[in-house]
């Protein structure tokens, strides 16, 4: 299954059958497994032969969408927001399609210099089943915004980027899991080379920080004892000075925002979630 953690999540809604009609767009950029940005417009359609419109479908009337920008004016910002992005959709077919209707329309991009990834071909289940599945609030279907966003969390979800389920249980499930995420002192202590069989792995003296929690090790300090293992200097904090951080589910924002302003500064620090984490250690 591929894997991004860095993407933007699109859907688009359609004034009527045409897919050359799109009525609203909304936009949700992930950047290293956090959302960034969200964007939403209402979009003046293509005009069509059409009669009948989507209106019961998504609540978007003629009279609000005639005041609407069209697709090329909002395209400077649209282009801006995507970059590079790969661009994940709930049914990509049809997202795809009326993307390149767009474009195609008024001369303003080739759609082959995009590249488009679908959460259903991913998962076989519809949005509201994949929602389900992991807990994710869904919002309103057929808002492009809060479907781009369901979407994302899909994929971050079944990425295991992000919690996938609400924690339940009472004050003692609250304090075992409290300690669960502490190290002994000994873990936070860098070992000597002579002590590290394996030198190969990308942890050997790499300043390394854990966050968040992991299917495949529920313990903070066994993790950091088996990254210490294999010469990693385990910091309980992340710095222009950290090599790599591990990211499970549920990280926290602080440290998910700090990785962001350290990228944005230029520091090159290697982000490695559970998946490939598991993969290293195999």
């Amino acid at each position: 299954m591929q894997r991004f953690h860095t993407f933007t999540a699109l859907d688009f809604e359609t004034f009527t059958a045409e897919r050359s009609s799109a009525c609203a767009i909304g936009l949700v950029k992930v950047v290293a497994g956090h959302i960034v940005n969200r964007f939403y417009s209402l979009i003046n359609p293509i005009p069509d032969h059409r009669t009948e419109d989507n209106s019961a479908v998504n609540g978007i009337t003629r009279e609000m969408v005639d005041v609407a920008p069209n697709f090329q004016a909002l395209w400077p910002l649209i282009k801006k927001i995507v970059g590079n992005d790969v661009i994940v959709c709930h049914n990509a077919e049809f997202d795809q399609s009326v993307w390149n209707e767009q474009l195609l329309t008024y001369g303003i991009g080739e759609p082959a210099n995009f590249r488009f990834f679908c959460t259903y071909q991913m998962t076989g289940l519809s949005l509201k089943d994949c929602c389900a599945k992991h807990n994710i609030d869904m919002g309103v279907h057929h808002d492009a915004l809060d479907d781009a966003l369901a979407c994302a969390k899909i994929l971050l979800a079944e990425n295991g980027s992000i919690q996938v389920s609400t924690f339940k249980g009472g004050l003692s499930s609250v304090m075992k899991m409290k300690e669960n995420k502490k190290y002994e002192r000994a873990t936070l202590d860098a070992i000597d080379d002579s002590q590290v069989e394996n030198q190969t792995t990308p942890f050997f003296h790499a300043r390394t920080v854990i966050t968040g929690v992991f299917t495949a090790y529920p313990n903070r300090d066994e993790l950091g004892k088996l990254l210490q293992s294999l010469g990693a200097d385990i910091n309980t904090s992340i710095s222009k000075k950290t090599n790599i951080v591990v990211i499970g589910s549920g990280a926290g924002p602080s440290k998910l925002r700090k990785i962001e302003e350290l990228h944005a500064d230029g520091n090159d620090i290697r982000v490695i979630y559970e998946p490939e984490l598991i993969s290293l250690l195999s």
